[in-house]
């Protein structure tokens, strides 16, 4: 219940008009978090760093909403970048697999379909584990979040191993 009215509120409330998007992420602070680093773990660690700024943008944009729902946003925003970026980099991937065989192209589909049922198992542990109510609520996003943004990293190593 408490997860249908966190995303209800989500749902009806105005988005913060703030720098970057409307949803109180700046993408270019990603961009910039990953154009300086030089290593997986690093690039890694570019997941969530935008989450204090957003935070901040949203309460300035929205000061009667509840953190919590403010947290949420600010998440979801996130996980809408990290998700399109790594269906970007899926794509590239695929094409390239896709010129050295058939068996290539079917591994790496079958990858992502195993890697999807992974994240949603994990993060459905997630939240479980960290209660049904708002901690659980803010976990599994979360969680979702920072899978994805490790599965973008995934890919770029691919990426880079194959030259592009």
């Amino acid at each position: 219940m408490g997860r249908l009215l966190a995303v209800l509120a989500l749902a009806l409330a105005p988005l913060p008009l703030a720098a970057g998007e409307a949803s109180g992420i700046d993408p270019n602070e990603i961009e910039h978090c990953l154009s300086r680093s030089a290593t997986d773990g690093t690039r890694l660690d570019c997941a969530g760093s935008v989450q204090a700024s957003c935070l901040a943008r949203v309460q300035k944009a929205q000061p009667d909403l509840h953190p919590v729902d403010r947290q949420l946003q600010c998440i979801d925003a996130e996980a809408q970048w990290w998700e399109a970026e790594l269906n970007t980099r899926y794509a590239r991937l695929r094409k390239i697999e896709r010129a050295r065989g058939a068996e290539r192209a079917e591994a790496l589909k079958q990858m992502e379909r195993d890697w999807i049922s992974f994240r949603d198992a994990r993060c459905a542990y997630d939240r479980l584990t960290n209660g049904r109510g708002t901690g659980g609520a803010v976990a599994e996003p979360l969680c979702r979040m920072q899978e994805t943004a490790r599965q973008f990293v995934l890919l770029g190593a691919y990426l880079r191993d194959r030259g592009v």
